[in-house]
C-alpha cells in the first residue's frame, strides 16, 4: 500500500512538503515537530497553513 501525506509544522501550521511511499516508513519519519494530514492544501498560490482541522 502506498499513501501520499502533507505535512506541516506542529508549531504554526505551516505546509511544508508532501511524502508519498509505505505508511509505516513515511509516518516513522516525521520528526516531533511536524504532523501529517491526508487532505491536499488547495493549490500552490499561497503558503497555506493547517489550522483546526482545514487549510486557511
Amino acid at each position: 500500500m502506498v499513501i501520499k501525506i502533507y505535512v506541516f509544522d506542529k508549531s504554526d501550521g505551516r505546509c511544508l512538503y508532501e511524502d508519498t511511499g509505505n505508511p509505516e516508513y513515511v509516518i516513522a519519519d516525521l520528526g516531533d515537530d511536524k504532523d501529517f494530514t491526508l487532505t491536499p492544501p488547495p493549490d500552490n498560490s499561497k503558503q497555506w497553513r493547517w489550522v483546526d482541522g482545514e487549510w486557511i
